[in-house]
């Protein structure tokens, strides 16, 4: 394969970590959005998505013409293949981003429960914090990093989105008043949970890439 698929990978490479920061921007931009009321830094959000999709696109398309050009083999066809897989999995988390930041918009003007939007703040700030160590185990090809990543916060999230669901319902049975935005806060934390599902996601594509075993972390 030599010079040409070595150049090729660098640059395919290159446009997944580019991907992968463009959705960490979005995805704590998105959080903090919502827990600043921020409408303007919302609708940013939301306009950027287009750029994830685009981009996702034209690496997947790539991907498919490196395999069919070059019919790479063992760890070259590793290196293509757990781009394609994983790339997937970051244009859905910048989906859940763009949905956080939709929300911004959707609760302005209605009731809010500042005690909710606190853990709201804290999960989002969990969430940034395990793409970020996601995306870098990915870029390093750090499996040992990858796995503890998954490790480190699958128990963590899953907690914080309790934190929110339970008072979130209480709220609703006490006061009618208060259900849309309950429904809101509901929302964005299933979404700030997928975004940490496809985290581990690319911890166990890295793990692939490092070894070759598709595995589940959580």
């Amino acid at each position: 394969m030599g010079k040409v698929f070595d150049e090729e990978i660098i640059t395919l490479k290159a446009d997944f970590m580019k991907l992968g920061a463009l959705v960490g921007e979005a995805v704590t931009n998105a959080g903090q959005s919502f827990v600043d009321h921020d409408i303007q830094k919302a609708e940013t959000v939301i306009t950027n998505d287009h750029e994830i999709n685009h981009l996702q696109i034209h690496i997947e398309k790539r991907s498919f013409e490196m395999i069919a050009l070059y019919q790479p083999v063992t760890g070259d066809l590793r290196e293509v293949v757990g781009i394609l897989k994983a790339v997937t999995d970051l244009e859905r988390a910048g989906d859940h981003a763009r949905n956080v930041a939709r929300s911004v918009i959707d609760i302005k003007g209605k009731q809010r429960i500042a005690s909710v939007e606190e853990i709201i703040a804290t999960m989002s700030q969990e969430v940034s914090e395990q793409y970020a160590d996601s995306i870098e185990s990915y870029g390093d090809a750090d499996q040992d990093k990858a796995k503890r990543t998954a490790q480190q916060y699958d128990k963590k999230i899953d907690q914080l989105y309790n934190d929110i669901a339970s008072p979130s319902y209480q709220a609703m049975a006490k006061d009618p008043e208060i259900v849309s935005s309950a429904i809101i806060y509901l929302n964005v934390a299933k979404d700030l949970g997928r975004v940490s599902d496809y985290s581990t996601n690319i911890c166990e594509w890295t793990v692939y890439l490092a070894t070759g075993k598709i595995i589940e972390l959580n």
